[in-house]
C-alpha cells in the first residue's frame, strides 16, 4: 500500500485488497481509495439497479440495505443516481458502512448530485476505483466497474433494473463468478422491472420478498432476538416489543408511545416490509 497523487493505492498483492476480487478472472491490478482502509474480513454484499427508479424501488432499497447492513454486511454499490444512491444512503443512516466503486478517478467523481454523498461515505466507509485519480468517465468504464462490485462481493442484490442495464451486467459477472444473485420481483407492467423479474424468471437470480429470505439462504441463523435488535431503530424496536406482547391498533400504539401518527405509519410501514409484523382484521398489527 502506498500514497500515490494524494490517494491511497492497495495493490493485488496487498492483503487489504477484497478477497474475493482476487479470486476472479480479470481482478484489477491495483485500486485507488480514499476513506477508510479496506478489511479483508468484511463481509462485503452489493446492492445493484436502475438509475432510474419507481418510488418502490427506493423504498426496497432503503429497507434491505438497512436491515443488511445492520446485520454487518458492507453495502457496495456504484455510487449512481437512484438505486445505488439510495442503498449508500440507507446504510449511513443505520450507522452501517458502505463502499462506493466508481467508473472514474477520485478527482472525478460522478454524477455531481452525489458528490456530497461521496463524502459522507468517506467518515466511515470507502470510495474505491481502479482508475488514476484524475481520469473521466466514458461509456467503457462503467461496465468494467461492474466487474469489481460483482467480484469482491459475497452476494449481488438487484432491484428495479430494465432489460438493457449495468445492474443486469453486475449480476451476469457475479453469476459467472460463482457468486450469489438475489432479485425483488416487480411490478409486470413496469420497464423498470422487466430485467429484475427475467432474472428471476431464468432461474439466474434467487427471488427475495424481505431480507429474511437472503439470511436464510445464506445460512445465517442467528437468533431472531438477536437478529430484530441488529435491524431495528430506536422507534422500531419501541413498537415491535409493544406487538410481541399483544396485538395493537395505530390508535393504542400512539396512547402507548405518544409517537405522531405519520411517524406510527412510518414505522408500521417498514416493519412489515422488513416482515417482522402482520396485520390481522382490518386495523390490528401483531409480531410474525
Amino acid at each position: 500500500m502506498e500514497k500515490q497523487e494524494k490517494h491511497l493505492v492497495v495493490y493485488r498483492t496487498d492483503p487489504l485488497f477484497p478477497s474475493l476480487l482476487k479470486e476472479t478472472a480479470d481482478p484489477p491490478q491495483r485500486l485507488f481509495y480514499a476513506g477508510q482502509e479496506l478489511n479483508p474480513h468484511d463481509k462485503y454484499f452489493a446492492i445493484v439497479g436502475t438509475r432510474h427508479p419507481t418510488p418502490y424501488g427506493i423504498q426496497m432499497a432503503e429497507a434491505f440495505s438497512a436491515v443488511l447492513a445492520r446485520a454487518g454486511f458492507v453495502i457496495v454499490s456504484g455510487l449512481a443516481y437512484g438505486i445505488d444512491g439510495a442503498a449508500h444512503q440507507a446504510a449511513l443512516d443505520v450507522g452501517g458502512r458502505t463502499i462506493a466503486v466508481l467508473g472514474s478517478g477520485l478527482n472525478n467523481i460522478t454524477p455531481y448530485c452525489n458528490r456530497s454523498l461521496a463524502k459522507e461515505i468517506q467518515k466511515t466507509g470507502t470510495i474505491i476505483t481502479e482508475y488514476a485519480p484524475n481520469d473521466p468517465p466514458h461509456k467503457g468504464t462503467f461496465p468494467r466497474r461492474n466487474r469489481i462490485i460483482a467480484g469482491m462481493s459475497k452476494a449481488t442484490l438487484v432491484i428495479e433494473a430494465p432489460e438493457k442495464s449495468g445492474a443486469l451486467i453486475t449480476a451476469r459477472l457475479a453469476l459467472e463468478y460463482n457468486h450469489d444473485v438475489f432479485a425483488i420481483p416487480g411490478n409486470i407492467t413496469q420497464e423498470t422491472s422487466r430485467g429484475t423479474n427475467r432474472l428471476i424468471r431464468d432461474g439466474n437470480a434467487f427471488p427475495v420478498t424481505c431480507p429474511e429470505d437472503i439470511f436464510e439462504y445464506l445460512g445465517i441463523t442467528a437468533e431472531k432476538s438477536q437478529f430484530v435488535k441488529n435491524c431495528l431503530s430506536g422507534d422500531e424496536n419501541t413498537i415491535y416489543e409493544l406487538l410481541k406482547k399483544s396485538s395493537l391498533s395505530i390508535d393504542q400504539l400512539i396512547a402507548e408511545t405518544n409517537l405522531p401518527t405519520t411517524r406510527i405509519i412510518e414505522i408500521l410501514s417498514r416493519l412489515e416490509i422488513k416482515s417482522f409484523i402482520t396485520i390481522i382484521g382490518a386495523h390490528a398489527f401483531v409480531t410474525r
